[in-house]
């Protein structure tokens, strides 16, 4: 709400493509002034360029308000909303998860020493992604889209494995393959050891946003965990 000469009130819009983003506490919009003055000018008062700024003042009902105004901060509401912080409300939004955990030898069963371990990650919008959602605040959208840059597995045994990728689910046809990340697989040759494991996968998204006119990246880190038991092959009539 803005104020008349009279006291009276009036709606106005948030945000005016030419005079900038309304200060309900000055009841005026204001912009950045671009370029800034030169050091000499008076409206500086006494300051200097980088000692705060020089905005542009408007406002609605009381022309003799605004004007070029030097000020140590913004005025409330003079850059707008904070446009990381509505994206990292649509990524809230997005409800990403960490990975959806494939592997084999099967949680809940038993594996061989020796025999290689596969992994995948189970492709879905809130697991891979791509996925996209909005926010808005002052009349500004804010829109980010979300996609696993990569999944760092940890085998519970000292191994690490980073996979740009999925992955690819084990099939019989590999047989005894270790699986190969250059081949879009993920895995190691096997535990050495028999025992009770944790495979845990950390997953890393990655986020561009676009909105108010600006753009920017930003990541976010998802986890999920499976127990692996790693038993010994028993050979028939030992």
């Amino acid at each position: 709400m803005a104020r008349d000469g009279s006291g009276g009130q009036f709606e106005v819009p948030c945000h005016d493509e030419e005079s900038g983003w309304f200060d309900s506490a000055s009841s005026c919009y204001w912009r950045l002034l671009e370029p800034q003055p030169p050091a000499d000018d008076p409206v500086w008062a006494g300051h200097t360029p980088g000692d705060g700024a020089v905005y542009n003042g408007q406002c609605p009902g009381q022309p003799l308000a605004g004007g070029f105004r030097w000020r140590q901060n913004p005025p409330p509401g003079a850059q707008g909303p904070d446009l990381e912080a509505l994206a990292e409300e649509a990524v809230t939004k997005m409800r990403l998860l960490g990975a959806d955990i494939g592997i084999a030898p099967k949680s809940g069963g038993l594996g061989t020493v020796g025999v290689p371990v596969w992994v995948w990650n189970g492709p879905s919008p809130r697991t891979t992604g791509p996925t996209s959602a909005s926010a808005t605040a002052l009349g500004v959208t804010v829109t980010a889209t979300a996609t696993v840059r990569n999944v760092v597995w940890n085998f519970g045994n000292g191994t690490t494995v980073s996979c740009p990728h999925p992955g690819t689910p084990y099939s019989p046809a590999f047989g005894l393959t270790p699986p190969s990340t250059a081949n879009g697989q993920c895995g190691f040759a096997g535990y050495t050891r028999v025992g009770d494991y944790t495979v845990a996968a950390t997953t890393t998204w990655a986020v561009h946003w676009v909105g108010g006119g600006q753009q920017g990246d930003l990541t976010t880190v998802r986890n999920s965990q499976v127990p692996v038991r790693i038993g010994e092959l028993q050979v028939v009539g030992q």
